[in-house]
């Protein structure tokens, strides 16, 4: 089996992240400061995935009467929060969109804020396209109008190097079993100095909208808090730079190959070089759904097919109705991938040229 779905989760971990001695909470929050360059580890709140970082972060920091601008990246398990907030909290929201190939209109940003605008909450990575938001300029636009900036870098955390302090981001959200290729069940929030006053006044809040979110205050296991240990070891002994540029390259050969082909199209800004390696393609003729299934039950390989979370970039794209297949490379995966990968859509299509091979 070949398994190109590493945007959703990844499959292969480095050795010893299953096998992990266990560890401690703190243990885990100095690893977690340390991948993000962050130098207070009591800043970070340790949570039982990505999902409830997010819920907790926007609930803590957003209060009735706030209006929030939200970005078309976010995911879907964002908006339903904000939705649901809007519904029955008493906040607003304005809609950060997306040109054609799904890179944010961060001109949009300065006739979107109001006087009650509260923050800026948009994804730090885009789990359809694999664009990567311009946090520099939008914390800049931010800062220039005293708004916090909320952001769900689940997707970019482990593709790309993250420095927190560098970035100027206020509350970043991650989790661990994607790019860190770390375990199922831990993430986070990462609180920039100064806020956690904030944080923890809003605490009580966010817990009476959402009794849920009391999970947090209940200890994680610590064979997971090991994992993500082992995890975040490997990359500090691999080097961010080499975790990251080995996929990115695989997702660039893979680009290059399938654009060359008329019944693809491919969809995201690839005119930047610091993406996630993740490919979201249509074929022609096919419905998304059935060239995921030709990949598997023909050549053994994994994709992602339908709206990948993320109603409101397709909608930006245009492809709400039929989604996209999405192919997301990651760590252990290899040049064979990419040229089996390849091979399978020639197969659909088709094709007998090789020089479409990577």
């Amino acid at each position: 089996m070949i398994y190109l779905n590493n945007a959703a989760t990844t499959q292969q971990k480095p050795e010893g992240v299953k096998n992990a001695q266990p560890a401690d909470p703190q243990q885990a929050k100095a690893q977690a400061a340390r991948l993000f360059g962050m130098k207070n580890p009591e800043n970070i709140i340790l949570t039982h995935s990505g999902r409830q970082a997010v819920e907790l972060a926007l609930r803590t920091f957003l209060e009735e009467g706030d209006h929030v601008i939200v970005s078309v990246m976010d995911q879907d398990e964002t908006w339903n929060v904000i939705e649901h907030m809007a519904a029955t909290g008493g906040i607003t929201f304005s809609v950060l969109g997306a040109g054609t190939y799904g890179a944010l209109n961060y001109d949009e940003i300065e006739d979107l804020v109001r006087p009650n605008t509260r923050a800026i909450v948009c994804a730090h990575g885009c789990s359809v396209t694999g664009n990567l938001a311009d946090m520099e300029r939008l914390c800049t636009i931010a800062r220039r109008h005293k708004l916090l900036v909320i952001s769900d870098g689940c997707q970019a955390v482990g593709a790309v190097d993250v420095k927190l302090e560098d970035l100027g981001i206020d509350v970043y959200c991650f989790t661990a079993h994607k790019k860190l290729m770390g375990p199922h069940g831990i993430g986070g929030v990462c609180i920039k100095e100064g806020l956690m006053d904030q944080f923890r006044g809003g605490l009580p809040r966010a817990l009476e909208q959402n009794p849920a979110l009391a999970e947090i205050l209940e200890p994680l296991d610590e064979k997971v808090l090991g994992g993500f240990c082992r995890a975040v070891d490997f990359i500090f002994e691999k080097g961010i730079y080499g975790i990251s540029i080995f996929p990115h390259r695989l997702a660039k050969r893979f680009f290059e190959s399938v654009k060359s082909m008329d019944a693809v199209e491919v969809y995201g800004d690839f005119g930047t070089n610091t993406r996630i390696p993740t490919v979201a393609i249509s074929v022609k003729g096919f419905t998304p759904h059935q060239v995921k299934e030709h990949m598997s039950k023909k050549f053994g390989i994994v994709v992602k097919d339908g709206l990948q979370d993320a109603s409101r970039m397709h909608e930006a794209l245009g492809t709400e109705e039929t989604g996209l297949t999405r192919f997301s490379f990651g760590y252990f995966n290899t040049r064979r991938d990419v040229n089996d990968a390849v091979w399978a859509l020639m197969d659909l299509l088709g094709l007998d040229d090789l020089y479409l091979l990577a």
